[in-house]
């Protein structure tokens, strides 16, 4: 016994993390049996013809005529059933289904009329058929289908069919007879089958290797924490991704359109090089996918991007192409790094999708090494940055065209940079150290007004340590910025239209007007300090806008004035009235704010990927232990500039999302959690000493939530399961 207990603690290392993967193998197999394996028969199908007013009697055989863009393995019609007594029909219902121009038969089916529902209202049976029908290379096929009921009762079978046929329709001949209409047809097109169970293991076994690498990482004690943070925010990110593929982030479509826009005016060099207009787009000609683009994550997009990830494009060199699509704004800053993946995918000839996943994996890349370089360089609260890098909502946006992911990025770190000019080991502060974040600075004010308060971080770096020219590198700095962001498109502008009570009209408020809506969520664009589109926004970008924005009140009245907003004017006029906003918002949609935080709700449309409340709570209290983590602590005075700098961070994204919301709106439109996550980390900075834990345990913390996210990224691939 004294041996094998000597075995067990020498090998404990290597059997804890073999405990821990056959825990973590059994739930992925449990979920794998109970919600994925029978999911194998979910089909995509559509409309041929879905109006039924009549129905006609199948004595004998049924024809109908009708042209078809779209593959087909099984086809549907609107049954009803007609009793002889108590006896409904019964024998067989044949199928055939035939290429009208050649006579060839393409597919046969037999089904059993006993199975068919008995019911007073039509509902659609699917047949099946002998062999999936495939387009040709014209696009569109003519066929024929016959229904032959071959009758072992008295009972008999009606079929739904409409008397104006629609513009698939080409014939119906009903026993023989000719008549005018068309029978209601559904058509199914795509089968998930076995890619979902496979799918599904790929993302479990991928999975598995990060838990055990996570463990060796965690328990070997020799790999830093900063690195640790790397490699954990790199293979999440990418499992999220594979998860939410590109267009599926909050208002990515308008965020990809001004990356691929960046890279193709490099690209063709007959462009000005980040110059274009916001109404329009321009990628290759190319570079178009209607099941992508659509946003709605299902699994068939997953199958249709595993079919074509290797896929290469059939553009000429340079080739580009202008889309009548919006951008996000007419500033490229944050656009950069997704932009060079997007142009090394120009460069190397791939297709349209791997090209979206290089431009993501760019993003991510960038976010991984400054958030891992912050966690290194912040003297205070590592466990604080690593926490909010790892945070789920944080990961989905930095696998993200989001220029989120990059501004997150910059935000951590020139909070981290900052602190260690103040508080770390250096003692005196030569002009090379500022000048990492100067930039990073300078990069952030103008993306985005409501950060500019970051910039009165140093304010914190000793007058010693800069030397005798302090109050001018400090002063210079501030100056520099506020130039930077007057300078910068749509800064005047926002600031004027907030303070003059020009507001332009609100995306996707609920009224008339709400078919033209701008490409960016209006709390965004508020928020975000960019130049918003012009109203003639087509009903689809605002559709998409609305989709990511917090749930909102229904107008009761058909129209209601969407020019009228919180401005400042209104706000000093009517104080009880925006107070009453501000508490209603809480009340209403507290939890979503949280949600939307710490990442409790992903994806990009209404109402998203909801993750469960037990996952939320358990990324809330790891923050917390984050929060308590002993260490060295920030002077009191120091505490107290963070949270103030953090709290008006938090509160201009407010007051962006306050300007755009109408009066008439019950709630605050489009406020988010997500606003709140650059300067999340200074919020936590002011700490209560006595509260503070006595053990250190900064790496087994990261590595509890890099275990939560796994879970998380499980949840959202049952969400869009579900669908």
């Amino acid at each position: 016994m004294e041996k094998l207990l000597t075995q067990l603690k020498t090998h404990r290392r290597l059997l804890g993390g073999a405990a821990l993967l056959a825990v973590a193998f059994f739930i992925f197999a449990c979920i794998w049996l109970t919600q994925v394996r029978g999911n194998g028969e979910k089909s995509r199908s559509w409309m041929i013809n879905d109006q039924f007013s009549e129905f006609a009697l199948i004595d004998d055989t049924v024809t109908q005529d009708f042209v078809c863009d779209r593959d087909l393995l099984y086809m549907g019609f609107a049954f009803k059933v007609q009793k002889a007594g108590d006896e409904g029909p019964a024998g067989v219902l044949e199928l055939t289904l035939t290429d009208l121009d050649t006579g060839e038969v393409l597919a046969t089916s037999e089904g059993d009329m006993s199975n068919i529902l008995d019911t007073t209202e039509a509902y659609y049976t699917t047949l099946g058929l002998s062999q999936p029908v495939e387009l040709t290379s014209f696009g569109e096929r003519h066929y024929r289908v016959t229904l032959t009921a071959h009758y072992t009762g008295e009972g008999r079978l009606l079929i739904g069919y409409t008397p104006t046929a629609n513009e698939a329709g080409l014939g119906l001949t009903v026993n023989g007879q000719p008549t005018e209409g068309m029978l209601a047809i559904l058509g199914v097109y795509a089968q998930i089958g076995g890619f979902l169970t496979k799918f599904y293991w790929v993302i479990a076994l991928l999975a598995l290797v990060l838990i055990g690498a996570g463990w060796w990482l965690f328990t070997g004690q020799k790999c830093p924490l900063h690195r640790m943070v790397f490699c954990f925010v790199l293979a999440l990110g990418i499992l999220l991704s594979m998860v939410l593929p590109p267009y599926s982030a909050p208002d990515e479509q308008f965020h990809i359109n001004q990356s691929f826009t960046l890279a193709s005016t490099i690209y063709d060099p007959h462009l000005p090089i980040a110059q274009s207009q916001i109404h329009s787009t321009i990628r290759r000609p190319s570079d178009q996918d209607v099941i992508v683009q659509d946003g709605e994550t299902t699994v068939f997009t997953w199958q249709h991007i595993a079919k074509n990830l290797l896929t290469t494009s059939p553009d000429p060199f340079t080739a580009t192409h202008d889309f009548d699509e919006y951008q996000v704004d007419s500033s490229y800053t944050m656009y950069w790094i997704s932009a060079l993946g997007v142009l090394a995918g120009f460069l190397l000839r791939l297709g349209f999708i791997p090209t979206l996943f290089l431009g993501r994996l760019t993003n991510l890349l960038f976010f991984a090494f400054l958030a891992s370089w912050a966690v290194k360089r912040t003297p205070v609260a590592k466990a604080v940055f690593a926490t909010v890098a790892l945070l789920p909502m944080t990961l989905h946006l930095a696998a993200s065209y989001s220029r989120d992911s990059n501004l997150l990025a910059l935000c951590l770190l020139f909070a981290a940079l900052v602190l260690d000019l103040a508080f770390g080991p250096t003692e005196k502060i030569s002009w090379k150290q500022l000048i990492l974040p100067a930039l990073a600075g300078l990069l952030i004010v103008p993306s985005k007004i409501v950060y500019f308060p970051l910039a009165l971080l140093v304010f914190l770096i000793p007058a010693a340590r800069l030397g005798r020219f302090s109050k001018a590198i400090k002063g210079g700095f501030l100056v520099l910025c506020m130039v930077v962001f007057l300078s910068s498109a749509g800064g005047t502008l926002t600031l004027g239209g907030f303070v003059n009570g020009d507001t332009p009209v609100a995306a996707g408020a609920a009224s008339s007007s709400a078919a033209v809506q701008e490409a960016e969520p209006a709390a965004s664009v508020a928020a975000e300090s960019e130049s918003a589109p012009a109203p003639e926004s087509t009903a689809s970008s605002g559709e998409t806008a609305v989709a990511d924005s917090a749930p909102q009140p229904a107008s009761e009245e058909p129209v209601q004035d969407d020019s009228v907003c919180y401005s400042l004017p209104y706000i000093l006029s009517h104080p009880l009235d925006t107070v009453e906003l501000l508490i209603r918002s809480v009340v209403e949609y507290g939890d979503h704010y949280v949600k939307t935080l710490v990442g409790g709700t992903l994806s990009y449309f209404d109402p998203g990927v909801q993750i469960a409340w037990t996952w939320v709570a358990a990324l809330l209290i790891l923050l917390v232990l984050a929060w308590l983590q002993p260490g060295f602590e920030l002077p009191v005075w120091a505490q107290t500039v963070c949270l103030l700098i953090g709290l008006a961070c938090c509160g201009l994204a407010v007051l962006g999302c306050v300007s755009w919301t109408p009066t008439y709106y019950t709630t605050i439109y489009g406020l988010q959690g997500r606003y709140f996550l650059p300067v999340l980390s200074l919020l936590l900075l002011a700490r209560p000493r006595r509260l503070l834990l006595q053990t250190d345990f900064t790496r087994g913390l990261v590595y509890a939530v890099t275990l939560v996210d796994i879970l998380v990224v499980f949840n959202a691939f049952l969400s869009i399961l579900a669908r």
